[in-house]
């Protein structure tokens, strides 16, 4: 089945359609805030940003923003997930509009990025919740298509909000365009509000906030507890396959801010960035346009080494060369490679692990998500030049695809062979 027509099939379903647009609209505010930080904090000419500097706003923006999944994991396996969502959707606007008035005061201390952490924080509920949502909207025989599908878009939409948000603050300010992305926030709470019954399942009564902390220890122990070797190695292999993408990732901002940069481009190449992000957006596109008609004929652990295997194949050809276009071609590549395993581990995921702990399972894959991309993003700080001009570490990123592709199918053996022998409290 081609994306094209998992897409069709998949609108037809009124509550995916209605969870369609919610993910693209929120997804499409992510990329246009993001636009407006980038263009503030990355591309300002009086912010002299080194790539240690950057590493480390990773970190604070990424660390904190992993933590809070385990309170949304645990809070989402409670709570009434449609109203969780609609909540965070009109924190964001409200935080949005709040870096607005900052950028607008030229304040970009502390402050700022406590206010920054705060959209992003908020965003694991609505991330996750998503992710949980979707096996109460269409048929276990769809989630594949599903997976495909809804994450993938999202995705664009993410990259298509960073190149609309580029285009405005070419245009005007970046103030201007958080308060776009504070509107299109708006309108994702407005869609959410119409999503179905999306769980969980079993409400229990939400804590108290004095009891929260405890009942986020208590979620996780048992979520560690109750979930088998398979779905930990998943879990892995989301780390593992955040790594390539977050070093090419950092490479590329620190090559279009320097050796890439048109002579008398003061902030750097901020258009070249743009169409690497692009590239990278192609890249999950076609993820999913292959993925519905090659995992119907391949269980998704083959599914994702083959093409972990291919994208390694192309990232060794393009490894020598270091122009704009080789670079953005990289970030295809790799996002392509990220986005296979994505959708496979989505979709292992939600057909085996019990409803009552995906909310969880998806915070701990946020999780696994973002300090890959943190530990990426610190690796290529203190191991690249400050122009990022080398080729090595695009050889290594093919090594590592290379690695992953050849591993997986006998890992994935290995631990379903393990919990047969020797089951959990819950097996998958």
């Amino acid at each position: 089945m081609t994306f094209l027509r998992a897409l069709v099939m998949l609108l037809r379903v009124q509550g995916f359609r209605r969870l369609f647009v919610a993910r693209v609209t929120s997804q499409g505010s992510d990329g246009v805030f993001q636009a407006a930080l980038a263009s503030h904090v990355l591309f300002n000419p009086e912010q002299n940003t080194d790539p240690k500097l950057i590493s480390a706003a990773f970190a604070v923006v990424l660390l904190p923003y992993s933590i809070v999944g385990p309170f949304a994991g645990t809070l989402l396996d409670r709570w009434p997930r449609r109203k969780v969502i609609v909540v965070s959707q009109l924190a964001r606007v409200v935080a949005m509009s709040a870096v607005a008035a900052l950028i607008i005061l030229g304040v970009t201390g502390p402050g700022f990025f406590l206010v920054v952490l705060l959209v992003f924080s908020v965003n694991r509920f609505i991330l996750s919740g998503f992710s949980a949502a979707l096996p109460h909207l269409i048929a276990p025989e769809d989630l594949v298509s599903g997976n495909a599908v809804a994450p993938t878009t999202g995705s664009v939409a993410f990259f298509a909000g960073i190149v609309v948000g580029g285009f405005i603050s070419a245009l005007g300010t970046d103030a201007a365009v958080a308060l776009v992305a504070a509107a299109a926030a708006l309108s994702a709470a407005w869609a959410a509000r119409r999503l179905p019954f999306i769980g969980p399942d079993t409400v229990a009564g939400g804590p108290r906030s004095v009891r929260v902390l405890a009942a986020v220890a208590r979620g996780l122990v048992e979520a560690l507890r109750t979930l088998p070797r398979r779905a930990r190695l998943l879990l892995v292999l989301v780390l593992v396959s955040r790594l390539p993408f977050g070093y090419v990732l950092m490479q590329t901002l620190l090559l279009f801010r320097g050796p890439f940069a048109q002579p008398g481009q003061q902030v750097g190449d901020v258009l070249g960035f743009g169409l690497a992000a692009a590239a990278a957006a192609a890249g999950f596109g076609l993820a999913a346009f292959v993925a519905p008609w090659l995992t119907h004929r391949w269980h998704p652990i083959p599914f994702a080494a083959r093409m972990l295997a291919l994208s390694a194949v192309a990232a060794v050809a393009l490894a020598p060369w270091l122009t704009p276009w080789t670079v953005s071609a990289t970030n295809f590549v790799v996002s392509f490679a990220v986005q296979t395993v994505k959708i496979s581990t989505d979709t292992l995921l939600q057909a085996h692990v019990p409803d009552a702990l995906l909310g969880r399972t998806f915070s701990l894959q946020d999780m696994m998500y973002n300090f890959g991309l943190v530990t990426a993003a610190t690796l290529a700080a203190w191991t690249l030049p400050p122009g990022g001009a080398t080729t090595w570490p695009f050889f290594a990123v093919a090594a590592v695809l290379g690695v992953l592709a050849l591993a997986l199918p006998g890992l994935w053996r290995r631990v379903s062979a393990w919990d047969a022998r020797a089951p959990l409290v819950r097996d998958c």
